[in-house]
């Protein structure tokens, strides 16, 4: 699931306190649980203890790694209930999106997700919200010479395979 940092849930306020992650303060995305029982997301927690570190846990002490973390499956049932909450895309504006269904948005539809022009690999350096990409495409001077560079780039592949028997 995408960082919650690309969205907000619309009624944080109604969410109760022991579905919300001690560390991002956020609702549990892909929970795991510490060897002394304390449930973080795994994206929050992980970093934290990666190289061997203490529980960040206000009444815990324990010193922990990554290899102490177990998904936390009695969970599901929850965590199936907080996909479902309602978020707002903070890119768009967009609301009313289900949470399970943000990573959907982001990917396939939200007009303000910055993309890379599709030739980028050779050497397009265009960046920007979605809702400009066909914009860009139409004028993209690459795009214009991708015939040519594909005609360049069989050239050497070519050539290089010659040498290779030459040699």
């Amino acid at each position: 699931m995408t960082s919650n940092n690309s969205y907000e849930y619309i009624d944080k306020a109604s969410i109760g306190e022991s579905l919300l992650c001690e560390l991002c303060h956020d609702p549990f995305i892909n929970p795991v649980v510490t060897q002394c029982g304390y449930t973080y997301c795994g994206a929050c927690i992980e970093p934290k203890i990666r190289s061997g570190s203490q529980c960040p846990s206000r009444s815990c002490n324990q010193l922990m790694t990554t290899a102490h973390l177990k998904s936390n499956t009695s969970m599901s049932l929850t965590i199936s209930i907080l996909d479902n909450l309602k978020v707002r895309c903070r890119l768009c504006g967009k609301t009313n999106l289900n949470r399970r269904d943000f990573d959907e948005h982001i990917q396939g539809s939200c007009p303000e997700r910055r993309m890379d022009c599709s030739r980028k690999d050779v050497g397009c350096s265009w960046s920007g919200p979605r809702n400009t990409y066909d914009e860009h495409m139409n004028t993209c001077l690459f795009e214009k010479l991708r015939p040519m560079i594909d005609i360049l780039y069989k050239v050497i592949e070519n050539q290089s395979f010659h040498i290779e028997e030459l040699q």
